[in-house]
Protein backbone atom coordinates (compact mmCIF):
# COMPACT_ATOMS: atom_id res chain seq x y z
CA UNK A 1 0.00 0.00 0.00
CA UNK A 2 1.05 3.41 -0.58
CA UNK A 3 0.58 7.18 0.86
CA UNK A 4 1.47 9.90 -0.19
CA UNK A 5 1.67 13.28 1.19
CA UNK A 6 1.35 16.63 -0.73
CA UNK A 7 1.68 20.34 1.38
CA UNK A 8 0.09 23.59 0.24
CA UNK A 9 2.04 26.79 2.23
CA UNK A 10 -0.48 29.53 1.47
CA UNK A 11 -2.41 31.05 4.30
CA UNK A 12 -5.56 29.94 3.46
CA UNK A 13 -6.89 27.50 0.92
CA UNK A 14 -8.97 29.77 -1.20
CA UNK A 15 -10.52 27.89 -3.45
CA UNK A 16 -8.06 24.89 -3.55
CA UNK A 17 -10.48 22.35 -2.28
CA UNK A 18 -12.81 22.88 -5.95
CA UNK A 19 -8.99 22.95 -7.84
CA UNK A 20 -8.41 19.63 -6.42
CA UNK A 21 -11.76 18.18 -6.89
CA UNK A 22 -11.39 19.16 -10.63
CA UNK A 23 -8.36 17.85 -11.10
CA UNK A 24 -8.55 14.43 -9.08
CA UNK A 25 -12.01 13.69 -10.42
CA UNK A 26 -13.51 13.59 -7.01
CA UNK A 27 -16.36 15.20 -4.98
CA UNK A 28 -15.41 16.25 -1.05
CA UNK A 29 -17.14 15.45 1.78
CA UNK A 30 -16.27 17.86 4.84
CA UNK A 31 -16.02 16.50 8.19
CA UNK A 32 -15.20 17.91 11.74
CA UNK A 33 -13.04 16.04 13.92
CA UNK A 34 -11.94 16.97 17.51
CA UNK A 35 -8.34 16.00 16.20
CA UNK A 36 -7.80 17.07 13.58
CA UNK A 37 -10.51 20.08 13.10
CA UNK A 38 -12.55 21.08 9.99
CA UNK A 39 -11.06 18.16 6.95
CA UNK A 40 -12.53 17.17 3.52
CA UNK A 41 -12.20 13.95 2.47
CA UNK A 42 -12.87 12.03 -0.80
CA UNK A 43 -12.77 8.40 -2.77
CA UNK A 44 -12.54 8.11 -6.57
CA UNK A 45 -15.25 7.40 -8.48
CA UNK A 46 -13.48 3.94 -9.23
CA UNK A 47 -10.88 2.00 -7.91
CA UNK A 48 -9.43 2.10 -4.66
CA UNK A 49 -7.86 4.57 -2.15
CA UNK A 50 -8.85 7.99 -0.07
CA UNK A 51 -8.30 11.31 0.38
CA UNK A 52 -7.67 14.14 2.92
CA UNK A 53 -7.51 17.18 3.28
CA UNK A 54 -6.63 19.11 6.26
CA UNK A 55 -4.53 21.77 8.57
CA UNK A 56 -1.22 20.77 9.02
CA UNK A 57 -1.82 23.01 12.35
CA UNK A 58 -3.32 20.81 14.97
CA UNK A 59 -2.80 23.19 17.81
CA UNK A 60 -4.86 22.75 21.12
CA UNK A 61 -4.87 26.29 22.88
CA UNK A 62 -1.21 28.01 23.28
CA UNK A 63 0.09 24.51 22.87
CA UNK A 64 1.97 24.10 18.67
CA UNK A 65 1.28 20.92 17.16
CA UNK A 66 1.62 19.95 13.96
CA UNK A 67 -0.07 16.34 11.90
CA UNK A 68 3.33 16.61 10.03
CA UNK A 69 6.30 18.05 12.15
CA UNK A 70 9.41 17.54 9.44
CA UNK A 71 7.51 20.48 7.34
CA UNK A 72 5.91 23.33 9.31
CA UNK A 73 6.39 25.62 6.16
CA UNK A 74 2.98 23.91 4.98
CA UNK A 75 -0.59 24.93 6.25
CA UNK A 76 -2.18 22.74 4.71
CA UNK A 77 -1.90 18.75 4.03
CA UNK A 78 -3.33 16.34 1.08
CA UNK A 79 -3.26 12.68 2.02
CA UNK A 80 -3.74 10.18 -0.99
CA UNK A 81 -3.54 6.59 0.62
CA UNK A 82 -3.81 3.05 -0.67
CA UNK A 83 -4.45 4.36 -4.48
CA UNK A 84 -3.88 1.72 -7.36
CA UNK A 85 -1.69 4.16 -9.10
CA UNK A 86 -0.71 6.90 -7.27
CA UNK A 87 1.81 8.10 -10.13
CA UNK A 88 -0.61 9.20 -12.61
CA UNK A 89 -2.20 11.07 -9.14
CA UNK A 90 0.83 12.59 -8.86
CA UNK A 91 1.51 14.00 -12.81
CA UNK A 92 -2.38 14.89 -12.21
CA UNK A 93 -1.50 17.18 -9.42
CA UNK A 94 1.86 18.54 -11.19
CA UNK A 95 -0.52 21.15 -13.05
CA UNK A 96 -1.19 22.76 -9.56
CA UNK A 97 1.62 24.98 -8.46
CA UNK A 98 1.27 25.35 -5.14
CA UNK A 99 0.67 21.82 -4.23
CA UNK A 100 4.03 20.40 -3.36
CA UNK A 101 5.18 16.18 -3.26
CA UNK A 102 6.47 15.89 0.50
CA UNK A 103 6.98 12.08 0.78
CA UNK A 104 5.35 8.57 -0.23
CA UNK A 105 5.37 5.72 2.01
CA UNK A 106 5.32 2.42 1.46
CA UNK A 107 3.21 -0.68 3.84
CA UNK A 108 3.80 -4.16 2.64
Amino acid sequence: MIYDVYGYGEPSLGDQPAQLAATLGVQWVQHESDYRGSYFAARPRTGTGKLRLQSNDLRDGDVEYFQEPDFPEYRYLLFLDKFDRPDELRSKLAALPHWRFLYRSVVE
